[in-house]
C-alpha cells in the first residue's frame, strides 16, 4: 500500500494529513510511478493557497503541464523528431501519471497502444513483418524520439542490418538502391500483399510472356523499353552495337526469360548484378560466367556457347 505524501494546509489541519486520505483512487496499478511510490506527491504538485482540498484552483502543477514530465526525464526529448504527444507535452497520451499495469506507466502494452492512433489496418498484409506481426512496433522504432523521420532507431540499411544480415547486400556489383541503403524502394515495412513485402509483383517463374507490364516491381524504376526495341543505340548498354540483347532474351510472346534468371537484386560477385549460377532448373545450377569490358561484355554459361558483345564494335558470332 502507497501513501500519498502531504499538503501544505493550514498549520491547525496539517498534522498527518496525507494526500491518500482523500485521493484512494490513484494508485490502483501494480507499477507506480516512483514520486508517487516515494508519497512525494509534492514532486509535479503545488499548492497555490491554503484553500485545499475546498477551495477551486487551489491545487496544479510545479509548472505548466506540457513541461511537467520533461523536468524529470529531459533525455527524452532532446533529438531532433519527436513523437508527437511528446513533442506537444502530451506524455498522458501513452502513459498513466499515478500507476499502471504495464511496465513504463503504459496505459496499454504494444502493439495495442500504438494502434488507439495508428489506424490498424495500415499495418497488415497477406505478407506482414516479422517485428509488426509480434507486436514488436520497438524493435525499429523509438516511442519518444529519432534523429531520422518516422523514429527510427537507424537509417535506412542499417536500420534492416539490426536483424538482416548484411553479407548477401555486398558485392562486386549492388543494385543501387541497396548501396544508397534505400531498401524501401523495393520493399514496404510493415505490411505487403506481395511475398518479401516488396512493393510490386516480382515474378518467381525464370518464363514469362514479355510486355511492359510483365515485371511490375522492375519497371518501377526501369524502362521497359530496355527491353522492348529490337535495335537500340541509347536504352540499353546490353547491346552487340544496336543490337538490343535484352530484347533477344527477354521479348518473347512464349518463353520470354525473367529478371530473376540472370540478376540478382541486391548485390553479386559478377558485374551487373549477374548470379554465377542460375538456379530453378532442377537439380542442375546452370553455370553462368559474365565478364564486363569497357564498351560489352562476355557470357559462358550452361545453355549457350560463349558469346561477346560490343556497343561500339560489334562482335560477328
Amino acid at each position: 500500500m502507497f501513501v500519498l505524501g502531504a499538503i501544505l494546509m493550514p498549520d491547525a489541519a496539517r498534522a498527518d494529513f496525507t494526500c491518500s486520505i482523500c485521493h484512494k483512487d490513484l494508485v490502483q496499478g501494480s507499477v507506480p510511478h516512483k514520486p508517487v511510490a516515494a508519497g512525494r506527491c509534492m514532486d509535479c504538485h503545488k499548492q497555490f493557497n491554503d484553500n485545499h482540498p475546498l477551495g477551486k484552483d487551489s491545487m496544479g502543477f510545479k509548472v505548466p503541464k506540457q513541461n511537467l514530465c520533461a523536468g524529470c526525464h529531459p533525455h527524452v526529448v532532446k533529438k531532433k523528431f519527436l513523437h508527437k504527444p511528446v513533442g506537444t507535452g502530451e506524455c498522458t497520451g501513452c502513459h498513466m501519471a499515478h500507476s499502471a499495469d504495464v511496465k513504463y506507466l503504459l496505459k496499454d502494452r504494444s502493439p495495442e497502444l500504438c494502434f488507439r492512433c495508428h489506424a490498424r489496418a495500415r499495418y497488415t498484409g497477406v505478407f506482414t513483418h516479422a517485428p509488426v506481426a509480434n507486436g514488436e512496433c520497438l524493435a525499429c522504432h523509438d516511442a519518444h524520439q529519432a534523429d531520422g523521420r518516422s523514429l527510427l532507431r537507424k537509417p535506412g540499411s542499417e536500420l534492416c542490418f539490426l536483424c538482416h544480415d548484411a553479407k548477401p547486400f555486398k558485392g562486386k556489383s549492388v543494385h543501387n538502391p541497396v548501396a544508397a541503403g534505400e531498401c524501401v524502394n523495393c520493399h514496404a515495412i510493415h505490411g505487403s500483399p506481395y511475398r518479401k513485402l516488396l512493393k510490386g509483383d516480382y515474378p518467381t517463374e525464370l518464363y514469362r510472356p514479355f510486355n511492359s507490364d510483365a515485371f511490375p516491381l522492375c519497371f518501377t524504376c526501369h524502362d521497359p523499353a530496355l527491353a522492348e526495341a529490337p535495335k537500340t543505340d541509347r536504352i540499353t548498354k546490353f547491346r552487340n552495337g544496336d543490337r538490343n540483347l535484352h530484347a533477344v532474351h527477354v521479348n518473347k510472346p512464349g518463353k520470354g526469360r525473367s529478371c530473376k534468371m540472370c540478376h540478382n537484386p541486391h548485390a553479386e560477385v559478377q558485374d551487373r548484378l549477374i548470379y554465377p549460377k542460375a538456379y530453378g532448373f532442377g537439380s542442375w545450377e546452370i553455370p553462368i560466367k559474365f565478364e564486363a569490358t569497357q564498351t560489352g561484355g562476355g557470357c559462358s554459361v550452361g545453355c549457350h556457347r560463349t558469346l561477346r558483345y560490343d556497343r561500339v564494335n560489334p562482335v560477328v558470332q
